[in-house]
């Protein structure tokens, strides 16, 4: 399946390559929906018009596919976008949910937003998600058989799982913001597959021995807790950015008293920066770099509640690896990408990436540094609006040990 999807996304990518520079013709820009349904030719706008504030352009993807972590994928997934006040002084703001079911019996409901307010006095930020869900784990750290005196394997879980994530930020001066957040995690019905406490050969998997090792019960388990927020954003645009910068800082305070199984305190970082090197406005080529860290700063936290890779706000971290392969107690992450145009009609553009990603096993003696994970890759990007600039993007990633997988989202990576 995967050779498949590798093959079919190469031969796509060079027909249409092929075919659209070959023309020596200024071509107008397109999306994928003028492409399916054709133009409305009495449509007299310029095709540049600004967005309308408190206007909702949505776009609706449907979502069929295969990813290891899940088998075979049937759902939609749908992406808002508006301007609650005028353009010059207001950001565009987004709302993306989906909706999927999969082979392996799996729900997942998703629902993310940020949502900045007239004048982007305030904003909204906030990652909602109900999974009944099933997921192998692999052991905390860098974790691979090619290491010495390691011998991972993959350790089958079910769960459910209920995230709520919601964050207020208030504009303090230029473009930095503060704010206050209500971060609740609940994993419930854990049922670890492979554990084995009472045959003659025993078998103690890695969430057991971890869960027992610090006395935390291991069929369910919560952290809940506030959250102090530092945010700044010079990005021209959070849906797809050509330009700026992106920082948040969270220290989140998870306490028994809130509701939390164990008293800890984690403090989480992330950095986006991205530049143009052609100044190109329209079809530009742009290089990101994104990096981000959680780190535990007291206490300890439940096994599945850990940061791990393919588990951020919106799953996109680790292209190369099946989500959650990568766990640890503190975890850092970077990546760099270059978005490039394929098409002059701007339909098609392409991607290439490289990622890191480190992670600790306190038990093990492995702190941040000490190995390290790489995933690269390519991908495609599908104009779903041109309005909007909102991209499909569909990526083929590969990591190490022969890891491989392909992604399919709405919106940019990152």
């Amino acid at each position: 399946m995967k050779q498949f999807s590798l093959f079919l996304l190469t031969i796509l990518v060079q027909c249409i390559f092929n075919s659209s520079y070959a023309q020596n013709v200024k071509v107008p820009e397109k999306d994928i929906i003028e492409v399916i349904f054709g133009t409305n030719k009495n449509n007299k706008k310029p095709e540049n018009d600004s967005l309308i504030p408190r206007k909702f352009y949505t776009s609706i993807l449907p979502i069929p596919g295969y990813n290891p972590a899940l088998g075979f994928v049937i759902g939609a997934g749908i992406s808002t976008n508006f301007l609650s006040g005028s353009a010059n002084k207001t950001h565009l703001s987004n709302i993306l949910a989906n909706a999927t079911i999969t082979t392996r019996n799996q729900f997942n409901l998703y629902a993310r937003n940020m949502i900045f307010l007239k004048d982007d006095e305030w904003v909204l930020q906030g990652d909602w998600r109900w999974l009944i869900f099933s997921q192998p784990t692999y052991g905390l750290g860098i974790n691979f058989n090619d290491l010495p005196n390691t011998t991972a394997k993959e350790e089958p879980m079910k769960f459910n799982y209920l995230r709520f994530y919601q964050t207020l930020y208030k504009k303090l001066w230029g473009t930095w913001y503060a704010g206050i957040g209500v971060n609740i995690d609940r994993h419930y019905s854990v049922v670890d597959q492979l554990l084995d406490t009472t045959s003659a050969n025993q078998y103690l998997t890695a969430h057991y021995d971890y869960s027992k090792l610090n006395n935390i019960r291991q069929d369910q388990y919560a952290s809940v807790g506030i959250s102090l927020n530092l945010l700044y954003d010079t990005r021209d645009n959070s849906v797809n950015p050509k330009r700026g910068q992106y920082a948040k800082m969270t220290f989140r305070i998870n306490n028994e008293i809130f509701g939390s199984t164990r008293s800890h305190n984690t403090l989480y970082y992330e950095y986006r920066t991205y530049w143009n090197p052609t100044k190109m406005r329209v079809r530009p080529h742009i290089i990101g770099f994104w990096t981000m860290g959680s780190l535990l700063m007291s206490g300890k936290q439940p096994y599945l509640e850990m940061p791990a890779i393919g588990w951020d706000m919106y799953n996109r971290t680790g292209r190369g690896y099946i989500q959650g392969r990568i766990r640890g107690e503190n975890m850092w992450y970077g990546e760099t990408e270059y978005r490039f145009p394929i098409s002059k009609n701007g339909l098609l553009g392409g991607v290439g990436f490289f990622n890191l990603t480190t992670a600790t096993d306190e038990a093990k003696k492995q702190k941040l540094g000490n190995e390290f994970a790489a995933g690269f890759g390519f991908g495609l990007r599908i104009k779903m609006s041109k309005k909007t600039n909102t991209n499909i993007a569909i990526d083929y990633g590969m990591g190490r040990n022969g890891s491989s997988g392909v992604f399919v989202n709405l919106l940019e990576t990152f």
